[in-house]
C-alpha cells in the first residue's frame, strides 16, 4: 500500500492541552489570534506585537495571546458483518483496511490519537485500539485485518461500541457499505451525533454491471448467506435496482437529517479523494 497523507480538517475547536495541529480553545503557543494583552500581563516578550504597540497613544506594549494548536482524537469504526467480505471488481475488506491504515499514518503525521474498533454482532477485541498517539498504528492494522473475517449480518458490536467512544468530541469515520436496515442506521447516527461524523460507504461496481441481465441465475444475501433460483426478467432487474436506489435514498437522506456528508468510495480508495472532500465541505 502506498503511504499518502489525507489532510483533515475540521470546523469546530477541540478541547484540551495536547499540543497538535487544530486551532483549539484554550490559550496557548498557536497559529491564531486570540486576543492582544498588555506585555506587563502577559510577560513574554516572544510575543510582541510591534503594530499594535506603535499605534498605542500611552507607548504601552502588546502581546499577541493565541489559540493552542491542539491535537483531536480521529476514530474509526468498521463494520465487520458479512458483506463487507464481498469480493468483486475490489476486495472490500481490503478497501477497509487501506481507509484505516491511510488514516492512522495521517492521525500520527498530524500529532492526534489515533483509535479504532471493528465489530459486526460482537466487539472483535484482535481488531480494537484504543485513541492515543501511535505511529505505529498503520503497520498494526494491516497485519491485524488479515486475521479477521467479516461474518454474521448483525451491527450490534458496532452499536454498542459507541458507548466506549470518548465523551469529548471527536472526528469519527464509520466505514462500511451501510446494507443496514433503517432502523440500524437512525441507532447508529444518533448514537454519534455528538461527533463529527463522516460515513463513508463503499460501493463494488461489480455489483450492479456483473448482475445477470437474463435466465436463471443464483442469488446470495450477503449476510445471512442464503441463496436463491430466480429468473432474472425486466420486473426483477427493475425491482432490484429501484431497491437499490431507495436504500441510498434513505441513507441520503438520514445522513442530511443528522448533519453528516457521506463519502462515497466506488472501488478502491482514493486518500486524495478523501482530501478534496474536506476542503469542499471546509468551504
Amino acid at each position: 500500500m502506498k503511504q499518502q497523507w489525507i489532510d483533515y480538517r475540521i470546523q469546530w475547536k477541540p478541547t484540551g492541552h495536547q499540543s497538535g495541529a487544530m486551532r483549539g480553545l484554550s490559550a496557548g503557543i498557536g497559529d491564531h489570534l486570540r486576543a492582544l494583552a498588555l506585555l506587563r500581563d502577559y510577560p513574554d516578550p516572544r510575543r510582541l506585537d510591534l503594530r499594535a504597540s506603535l499605534r498605542d497613544p500611552f507607548e504601552r506594549l502588546y502581546v499577541r495571546d493565541t489559540y493552542l494548536n491542539t491535537a483531536l482524537k480521529l476514530i474509526v469504526l468498521v463494520d465487520a458483518s458479512a458483506s463487507m467480505g464481498y469480493v468483486g471488481a475490489v476486495n472490500r475488506w481490503q478497501v477497509a483496511q487501506d481507509i484505516a491504515a491511510q488514516l492512522a499514518l495521517s492521525a500520527y503525521r498530524t500529532g492526534d490519537a489515533f483509535g479504532l474498533y471493528v465489530a459486526h454482532q460482537s466487539l472483535i477485541r484482535e481488531g480494537t485500539l484504543p485513541p492515543r498517539l501511535n505511529r505505529s498504528a498503520w503497520h498494526w492494522i494491516q497485519q491485524r485485518f488479515h486475521h479477521i473475517q467479516p461474518q454474521g449480518h448483525r451491527i450490534d458490536g458496532l452499536i454498542h461500541v459507541t458507548s466506549q467512544l470518548p465523551r469529548k468530541r471527536s472526528l469519527v469515520f464509520l466505514v462500511s457499505d451501510f446494507g443496514w436496515s433503517e432502523s440500524d442506521i437512525k441507532t447508529m447516527f444518533k448514537k454519534l451525533n455528538h461527533h463529527d461524523v463522516i460515513p463513508i460507504v463503499l460501493e463494488d461496481p461489480f455489483e450492479v454491471t456483473q448482475a445477470p441481465k437474463q435466465g436463471m441465475a443464483i442469488l446470495q444475501d450477503a449476510e445471512t448467506g442464503q441463496s436463491r433460483f430466480v429468473w432474472m426478467r425486466a420486473g426483477l432487474i427493475q425491482s432490484l435496482a429501484h431497491k437499490r436506489l431507495q436504500h441510498q435514498q434513505m441513507l441520503q437522506q438520514l445522513s442530511r437529517l443528522y448533519g453528516y456528508k457521506p463519502f462515497l468510495v466506488h472501488g478502491q480508495f482514493n486518500p486524495l479523494a478523501l482530501t478534496h472532500y474536506f476542503m469542499e465541505r471546509h468551504t
